[in-house]
């Protein structure tokens, strides 16, 4: 490919916003103060305004203009959790972004979320290792053929690819996601991802010899450690506008949020950015690509964006005092990865008219109350296992007896449960918001009692890395109407050593291996994902019960008074003793 001409591009970008329309309480420590204060950060309404600025501000100095956001908007918040796709399209659509990645968290509920949110927006949605050709044809909500979705293409093995035009120089942007997406979230089986790398490799190769030009951006949602692997290791790339794990490049030291080294890592002739997450921070970049598409120049930075408000707890109800809260203003008003904005209104004027009054609702919906905190640990420990877990599989049980099935168990992931509770009023703000955000199915599945057997364990093994190199302690098992006995120093395959299943009239019996029982969970947890592989083949298909996780602990809840740790400890966890 012949050398063409240098371009100089603006580029705002943001990733894993996780449905954080509004600001986000945040602390801050301030020079001077010996307390941190608290400021509402970061909003849709402020990235909007900011980058409008942004874009007039350079537009003298830029060739172009890009506005890039590198995957994750579902899940997350409230509004998902009412809402689900609707609200981000409509959002994201008022953003008036380039192009958006697919990222894992867009595909916790299979492929039709995602095609309901194809139908919503007005810009492309870039899944470049997606292959949906041989998506079956008879689905009530394909995501083949729709016009926003630029996925894999088979035939040529590369990712489709958008191009951008600015006064006659071309620059081409294409996505990849993480490669072994059905292990994290719940893509349609007929629609697999390939290698990330492999279509990295072949998609520059034919965006050099077909579209002509060598100024290749790539939007991922591979996570920060790959793209700078990606970087290192496939020549051409540009920039890599990243997402995935959260990286909030830059030093924040002087905000007490500390130091992830400089914005902006180039290796070698690639640059690569990523923006921190929940829509706190807005990547502001400035880079200048010669004739061959390698970085020659660049600046910006990742910028919290702040309002005029500034209190002494989370709540933000607790205002400063004068003096502090001039010293704290001015400090903030100095420091150069702080932007002071105010929102656009007209995204605040659809949050505030469209969506907030049903999620204001739920912050006053009082579900239970709690005489006593319930903690919530992953794998157990000297004190015990999780106390909300077990009462999250009871929940699951009675919302599917409510809706006319018969169950024998239920089997929940740790991971699924976010947080401990504390004692006092429960709102169902509290369970959908923070409890249990994700917004996923329950399923009813029937496994064989050796399948029950094999997921306890594999579980187990994967969340406490016995003899498995596992994918962390999320995915440690509870249970309701099911109690076991693991032995980590047990042979593999030997390790559930007692499995015992609760009757409807109360009593323990033996789990029989050849036995089919029917079992609920969490779609996640039910199709195999982290060591639950063996509950992959089941003799009938899963099927939901149509609701979700948060919705089912709601119910369960409100027949409660007052909601009270289980009076049974259904598992018993013995870890290898140490020689030390």
């Amino acid at each position: 490919m012949p050398n063409v001409t240098p371009i100089t591009l603006s580029i705002a970008h943001i990733n894993d916003t996780h449905s954080h329309f509004e600001p986000t309480p945040i602390s801050l420590a301030v020079k001077g103060l010996e307390d941190r204060v608290y400021a509402n950060v970061g909003g849709f309404a402020r990235i909007a305004s900011v980058t409008k600025s942004f874009k007039q501000e350079t537009q003298n100095d830029a060739d172009g203009f890009l506005f890039l956001h590198a995957g994750d908007c579902f899940q997350g918040t409230l509004y998902y959790s009412l809402f689900k796709g609707e609200v981000n399209a409509t959002l994201l659509n008022m953003l008036n972004l380039d192009a958006m990645a697919l990222g894992n968290h867009e595909l916790d509920l299979g492929n039709a979320a995602v095609s309901k949110f194809l139908d919503q927006i007005t810009f492309p949605f870039l899944a470049g290792n997606w292959d949906v050709s041989k998506e079956l044809p008879n689905k009530a909500f394909p995501v083949k053929g729709k016009a926003p979705l630029l996925a894999y293409d088979p035939d040529l093995k590369i990712a489709s690819v958008l191009t951008k035009e600015f006064g006659g120089k071309k620059v081409a942007i294409f996505s990849v996601a993480l490669d072994k997406m059905a292990d994290i979230a719940m893509p349609d089986p007929d629609t697999p991802f390939v290698s990330s790398k492999e279509t990295i490799i072949n998609t520059v190769k034919y965006i050099h010899e077909e579209i002509g030009t060598p100024h290749i951006i790539l939007l991922s949602h591979l996570g920060y450690d790959q793209d700078l692997k990606m970087a290192e290791e496939v020549e051409g790339l540009s920039v890599i506008v990243g997402g995935h794990s959260h990286v909030l490049q830059g030093d924040f030291s002087n905000l007490g949020l500390g130091d992830m080294g400089p914005y902006g890592r180039q290796i070698n002739d690639t640059l690569v950015v990523q923006a921190g997450c929940h829509s706190l921070a807005l990547g502001k970049l400035t880079v200048t690509l010669d004739g061959n598409g390698k970085v020659t120049a660049h600046s910006g930075g990742n910028f919290l964006m702040l309002g005029r408000s500034l209190a002494m707890d989370a709540s933000l109800d607790q205002n400063l005092p004068d003096e502090t809260f001039q010293k704290a203003k001015g400090y903030l008003l100095e420091q150069p990865n702080v932007i002071h904005c105010r929102g656009d209104e007209g995204i605040k004027q659809v949050i505030a008219e469209r969506y907030r009054p049903a999620v204001d609702k739920l912050k006053s919906d009082v579900v239970t109350n709690l005489p006593a905190r319930l903690r919530h640990i992953r794998v157990p420990d000297e004190k015990g296992g999780s106390q909300i877990a077990p009462l999250v599989c009871e929940a699951m049980i009675y919302s599917a007896r409510e809706r006319g099935y018969e169950v024998d168990f239920a089997i929940h992931n740790a991971g699924g449960v976010r947080v401990s509770l504390e004692n006092g009023k429960l709102t169902a703000a509290e369970v959908a918001g923070r409890l249990l955000p994700f917004a996923i199915d329950l399923i009813l599945y029937k496994p064989t009692g050796l399948q029950v057997m094999q997921a306890l364990e594999g579980a187990i093994n994967n969340a406490t890395n016995n003899g498995v190199e596992g994918t962390g302690d999320g995915s440690f098992p509870y249970t309701a109407g099911l109690r076991y006995t693991y032995e980590c120093c047990k042979p593999k395959g030997q390790r559930i050593t007692q499995l015992e299943y609760q009757t409807l009239g109360g009593t323990w019996k033996t789990v029989e291996l050849e036995k089919i029982y029917v079992a609920v969970s969490s779609a996640y947890t039910s199709q195999g994902k982290e060591g639950y592989d063996s509950l992959k083949c089941m003799s009938e298909l899963p099927c939901s019960i149509y609701v979700t996780l948060a919705d089912s602990f709601i119910e369960f809840a409100r027949t409660k008074d007052t909601l009270l740790a289980p009076e049974e400890n259904l598992l018993t966890y013995l870890p290898c003793q140490s020689n030390d």
